[in-house]
């Protein structure tokens, strides 16, 4: 018998005691097999050994239920058994009926070729056997999926336990901005990334909370400070960045400089949060050689490794049990510190997924007032969100 079958069964229906003996006389050493002598009793045995019960194999011509009508049932119980049918050349269009219907995966007419039938029940097992494996990876995809959506909302509660009492405004377009530049370049199973697919929302609430603590740890006094600059008037996007990035000789500016105005401020006020955020990306990539940095319209664009960027922010996506390091701290608290002074992210992935754009601007028309709460937002996020709450709701 094939060890790779040996845990299925294969469940003959036929009306006919000799017709039964002999299917199981050929087969019995090469299929685990299980008989019923009609359609009634074939239910029966069918639902006692529904987990193992891969393949049908039934005569149409039977008393109180024929074939066809068993193999519907049997399609109700469990779609995903394989039906074979038996027939006769005078019920061959009933089975061919069938097969186009969908509600058939062979029929075979009798008196059988012995080796077409073995041949039949072989390529049905190994369709089966086939079907599972697929289920099981889709089942360990959607757990992954439905994990990670988790932890998200988990992350989101625990940020606002962590700063929701901070002078923080814009936490939201942060946190948005990080869980997306961790995702892009992440695995998406939960097994290779450390996660326990069993764990519940309080232990990911807990491992949150101890990442983002040390997030907020990580914010100075001043960063958590009122706004300082000034919306009234705009400076060059090069005149900030450019002094920084030579300073720092790890970026490497490609296209054309723009000159034109374009973020708030003196050109002191917005270097010194501009220059936090620049030494955490240097950190982060060290690693991954120059980065290479552009001027957009109204901000700026750097091309950065997506595995880097997964790698560090790793614990804020899935809240492993390993201690974030120094440079991920550092990276997410200027985040939040942008955010706060007014900057919004795009982040978007290259075509092949190693390499991700993240853009930094800073609206004028749209963030003149940088003081309003960022929690309002945050909470919208939450509510609502029908698999953080199915998983985790009370």
């Amino acid at each position: 018998m094939d060890n790779s079958n040996q845990d299925q069964l294969v469940l003959f229906v036929d009306d006919e005691e000799k017709t039964r003996k002999y299917f199981c006389r050929l087969f019995g050493e090469k299929f685990n097999i299980v008989t019923a002598n009609d359609g009634m009793q074939a239910v029966e045995v069918f639902k006692e050994n529904i987990d193992q019960i891969a393949v049908v194999v039934t005569d149409q011509r039977m008393p109180n239920m024929t074939g066809s009508q068993l193999l519907e049932k049997v399609s109700e119980l469990k779609p995903s058994c394989i039906r074979v049918l038996s027939t006769a050349y005078a019920d061959i269009d009933t089975a061919i009926e069938a097969v186009n219907k969908g509600g058939l995966y062979q029929y075979i007419t009798k008196p059988w070729e012995v080796n077409d039938l073995e041949a039949a029940i072989m390529r049905a097992l190994e369709l089966y056997s086939l079907q599972q494996e697929r289920d099981a990876l889709l089942r360990q995809k959607l757990s992954s999926v439905e994990m990670l959506a988790s932890s998200d909302r988990v992350l989101s509660i625990a940020t606002m336990a962590v700063f929701s009492h901070e002078e923080l405004s814009h936490v939201g377009e942060a946190l948005r901005a990080l869980v997306e530049l961790a995702e892009i370049g992440a695995k998406d199973d939960v097994k290779e990334l450390g996660l326990d697919p069993s764990i519940n929302w309080r232990e990911l609430y807990r491992r949150h909370l101890l990442f983002l603590r040390s997030i907020r740890e990580g914010l100075t006094s001043d960063s958590l400070r009122g706004n300082v600059l000034d919306y009234g008037q705009s400076v060059s996007v090069g005149d900030v960045v450019a002094p920084i990035t030579d300073d720092l000789g790890c970026f490497q500016w490609i296209g054309e400089e723009k000159s034109e105005a374009g973020w708030p401020g003196s050109v002191e006020a917005i270097q010194s949060e501009v220059r936090p955020f620049l030494k955490a990306i240097t950190d982060v990539m060290r690693d991954a050689g120059v980065i290479l940095i552009s001027q957009t319209q109204g901000g700026i664009e750097f091309s950065l490794s997506s595995r880097l960027l997964a790698k560090n922010l790793e614990p804020l996506r899935t809240a492993t049990k390993e201690a974030p390091s120094d440079a991920s701290i550092a990276m997410c608290a200027a985040f939040f510190r942008m955010a706060h002074s007014g900057a919004t992210f795009e982040v978007v992935p290259e075509s092949n997924r190693e390499m991700v754009r993240l853009r930094v601007l800073f609206d004028l028309t749209k963030r003149v007032d940088v003081t309003e709460s960022g929690w309002d937002s945050l909470v919208v996020a939450l509510t609502g969100n029908d698999i953080f709450w199915s998983r985790y709701g009370a």
